[in-house]
């Protein structure tokens, strides 16, 4: 018997829990791939769309020790251990 089948596992990988660090901070997280606007609202609650507000985000650690920035839109692959940061400016 397959070890994943054992723990009736078996084809629900997809919402394997893993801890990402997000701005410093540990965060559960259920999924294959997080979206920008995931990583957005685990750094800040929420997120505001309007014209005077931008984010950034960068990424490492990541599978095949990738790393990078998103954008809207984007959705990167998620392992443990991976490392997001997120910033907010209202350019008001």
């Amino acid at each position: 018997m397959k070890n994943s089948d054992e723990h009736g596992h078996g084809d629900h990988e997809k919402s394997k829990e893993v801890t990402i660090i997000v701005n410093g901070r540990p965060k559960p997280f259920s999924g294959k791939e997080i979206s920008f606007q995931q990583v957005i609202e685990l750094a800040f609650g929420s997120y505001v769309e309007k014209d005077t507000m931008v984010y950034t985000v960068t990424y490492s650690k990541g599978v095949d020790k990738k790393e990078g920035t998103m954008i809207k839109g984007d959705e990167v692959k998620v392992k443990d251990g991976m490392i997001f940061n997120a910033t907010a400016t209202d350019k008001s």
